[in-house]
């Protein structure tokens, strides 16, 4: 998948907090394209037509099974070709080889299968990313977008990029705890169960401790503020999902390395062959 289509976390975190959300990549999923669908549908009509030996007018090749194969393995073979330039061992690039080996030897009905499977895979890829990218984005949007503040001239509505380290952030029950931060007064019960996974409401008194993205259910509470958009809890916990997505462990890529190197000599030994 291209890394840009991966949602920026901490860009999200402070349009947030800055009640501003404008539209990301992905933000409303992955849209099942027509070209993708087309391409789709003519790979799994080649197949059974190749199966059957429909229109074989020439009788050393299958004409069916030669376009099927361009027409659906055009984006693998595209992405095959980038991977090998990077010399990356990707599914793209060994299920080109397949592909390729297969047609070769006229098996188009099992090369028109693999290209129908990687393209199927990629689709169910694209929708497992699109899918992990909104649910971030709805964790993001949870977060409110004004905050009431107790300032030295009373207490006054305010946007919440503008709340400081140190400011006294009041909440009324059943509202959503903006902040990081200590309870200065009030008693409440609080839903965290977003942070820390906790079914049941927690106690929060004077003193207490409590996290940006819960939810204040029964009494008012005055807050002074910890910690505002990504150096919040709620914050770290989805830059840490981003940050896990997109690093790769010193074995992986020790391995994309050598498998450089194997992707030219497996090249190379199929010519010889």
């Amino acid at each position: 998948m291209d890394p840009r289509e991966r949602v920026e976390t901490s860009t999200l975190v402070d349009q947030a907090h800055a009640g501003t959300t404008a539209p990301a990549a992905g933000e409303r999923g992955h849209v099942f394209s027509p070209v993708e669908a087309a391409r789709i549908i003519v790979v799994a009509l080649a197949a059974p037509a190749v199966w059957l030996h429909l229109w074989e007018p020439f009788p050393s090749i299958s004409l069916i099974g030669v376009l099927g194969v361009l027409i659906g393995g055009w984006p693998i073979f595209k992405e095959a070709a980038e991977n090998l330039g990077a010399r990356r061992m990707t599914m793209e690039l060994s299920m080109s080889i397949a592909i390729v080996a297969a047609a070769s030897i006229s098996q188009f009905l099992t090369a028109l299968i693999i290209t129908l499977f990687v393209l199927v895979a990629e689709e169910l890829e694209r929708m497992t990313v699109s899918r992990g990218r909104r649910a971030i984005r709805d964790l993001v949007e949870f977060l409110p977008r004004s905050v009431r503040l107790r300032r030295a001239d009373g207490v006054c509505e305010a946007p919440a990029d503008e709340v400081e380290i140190g400011d006294s952030v009041l909440v009324n029950p059943g509202g959503l705890i903006p902040v990081d931060g200590i309870v200065i007064s009030g008693h409440s019960f609080i839903d965290q169960s977003r942070i820390t996974g906790e079914s049941i409401p927690v106690e929060k008194l004077a003193g207490s401790v409590v996290y940006a993205g819960t939810i204040n259910q029964s009494g008012a509470l005055e807050i002074r503020v910890e910690g505002i958009g990504r150096d919040t809890s709620y914050g770290r916990i989805i830059e840490a999902v981003e940050d896990a997505e997109r690093s790769r462990a010193p074995v992986q890529q020790l391995a994309d390395r050598l498998a450089g190197y194997l992707v030219y000599f497996a090249l190379a030994a199929a010519v010889v062959t």
